[in-house]
């Protein structure tokens, strides 16, 4: 599973670590996630972890559920690769 660097705020009224991945979907959602509900660091993470397990399995052998949830996860990550 791929790792994360957690970075320290730079302003003290910041009340949380935040990854650079977290801070590029923040990016996104401001440009394209308006129709789009705003996640959380913690929800950020939790999602996007899900998404990689995902797209770790075989394509052959992927479900029509799986690859549902794969679309899913990329509308709310905002995933633009």
């Amino acid at each position: 599973m791929a790792t994360r660097k957690t970075s320290t705020p730079k302003s003290k009224s910041s009340s949380a670590s935040t990854t650079p991945e977290y801070r590029e979907y923040e990016t996104r959602y401001k440009e394209l996630g308006q129709d789009r509900p705003k996640l959380s660091p913690e929800e950020f993470e939790q999602l996007d972890d899900e998404l990689l397990e995902l797209l770790a399995l075989d394509d052959n052998k992927m479900t029509d559920d799986q690859i549902v949830r794969i679309q899913e996860l990329e509308y709310l990550l905002i995933d633009a690769e």
